[in-house]
């Protein structure tokens, strides 16, 4: 990914995503669950690559710029960038896991041969990709204002995405928990959602953030 940060591109970006009304994706609770996966799927690949070229999973200057790019993205979107870094943290925590369970796997890489996909050229920039479309369906839930019904049925049908992709519990955690900070609606400092679990406290939560300002308004009871 190229990290060269500029006004008039992030503009750009902005602009697009406005526009853009997420065509093809339809907006549907089912987008950023879906999304999500589609992240975690190619970390196999990247655990591969860098197995290959003996680079190690955890690079903290890379993740660095990554999130601050990122960040940077969400905010141009109209987003709280706290929010974004958390969210963007979550997913990157769990691709992390994802490729260490690749090399508990493969202590000593892949004994046939294979294709190896080649990170600048073919992962990065699918990655890139994917972040935007992520970015694009946090700003599109945070203009719709979603309900904290739907914000919960989001996160219970990740959860259950996420299973069904055969994910284990570990890289599980930190996605879901990203997602969390992420949809606004519900309580960044609330505990992140226990297995099965999609109902908020009786009654609802007393306050609700606001998707743009990040602020509580409260809640009649």
């Amino acid at each position: 990914m190229n990290f060269v940060s500029s006004s008039r591109l992030l503009g750009a970006f902005a602009l697009a995503l406005v526009f853009s009304n997420c065509a093809g994706m339809g907006g549907s609770r089912s987008a950023l669950p879906r999304l999500m996966v589609q992240r975690l799927d190619w970390m196999d690949d990247v655990a591969l690559a860098k197995s290959v070229k003996k680079m190690p999973i955890h690079d903290p200057k890379r993740e660095a710029e990554l999130l601050a790019a990122m960040t940077q993205r969400g905010v141009a979107a109209g987003l709280q960038a706290e929010n974004v870094r958390r969210f963007f943290s979550g997913q990157m925590e769990a691709a992390k896991v994802v490729q260490e369970e690749w090399l508990q796997r493969h202590p000593h890489g892949l004994t046939s041969y294979v294709m190896v996909p080649d990170l600048s050229k073919t992962i990065r920039p699918a990655l890139d990709e994917i972040g935007n479309k992520l970015i694009q369906q946090l700003a599109l839930q945070a203009r719709r204002q979603s309900s904290q019904e739907e914000a919960l049925q989001i996160l219970s049908r990740a959860r259950k995405r996420l299973k069904r992709a055969g994910y284990s519990d570990a890289v599980i955690a930190p996605a879901i928990e990203g997602l969390q900070a992420g949809l606004t609606l519900v309580p960044c400092d609330a505990e992140p959602l226990k297995p099965g679990g999609n109902a908020p406290p009786k009654g609802g939560y007393p306050f609700r953030f606001s998707a743009l300002t990040g602020k509580k308004d409260i809640q009649p009871q």
